[in-house]
């Protein structure tokens, strides 16, 4: 396999988790059929996941089989399939959050304190506290208050903005040690590693 099938594994395999977490997000706010959770799911991912029946339905399939999900026939003449989260579904959904938060924060750390030596970058960790009203937020979906939901968001950009400073102090360092080691190349008058060799 070439590197460039394994990345495709990857994605897909990454894709295929992040689907199954849309679900159980999607079913949060209520019980929904395919078509239906296609479209929430497309609304909510604001176009960044478009399942398609041919990934949604497998996806519907295994959830259900590991009881997270349950599946009820409705209708007379037009029967469709109508998937309900279940209490296990729930704490799954809650505890995959914040496994995936901690994981982030602990991969973002750690390259940070790889690239750190080039100049100090600061430091930045997601507050325990917001990642437990943003949790609260997702699980109580449409009964979230629009008062709690606005503080978060303006705790979030907050938030957002204190990584972006972050980002901009890190790419400005980066920015001056390229200065540097150009200086350096410059004054040792060292070969061009750019020229091929004779």
């Amino acid at each position: 396999m070439t590197r460039n099938d394994s990345s495709e594994v990857m994605k897909e395999q990454l894709k295929r988790g992040y689907l199954k977490l849309a679900i159980l997000y999607t079913l949060l706010s209520g019980p929904a059929h395919g078509y239906e959770m296609i479209k929430r799911i497309n609304r909510s991912t604001l176009g960044l996941l478009s399942p398609s029946a041919g990934s949604l339905y497998p996806s519907l399939r295994e959830l259900e089989k590991d009881g997270f999900i349950v599946g009820e026939w409705r209708g007379d003449k037009r029967r469709v399939k109508v998937y309900t989260i279940t209490e296990k579904g729930k704490e799954v959904f809650k505890e995959v959050i914040e496994k995936h938060f901690s994981l982030a924060s602990a991969i973002r750390k750690w390259l940070f304190e790889n690239i750190a030596p080039l100049h100090t970058v600061g430091d930045y960790e997601a507050s325990p506290e917001i990642i437990q009203r943003a949790l609260k937020i997702i699980l109580l979906g449409e009964k979230a208050t629009p008062k709690e939901k606005i503080e978060f968001l303006k705790d979030f950009r907050a938030s957002l903005k204190r990584i972006s400073d972050l980002i901009n102090n890190l790419i400005s360092n980066i920015d001056g040690r390229i200065r540097e080691l150009e200086v350096e190349l410059g004054k040792g008058g060292r070969k061009d590693y750019n020229q091929p060799s004779k």
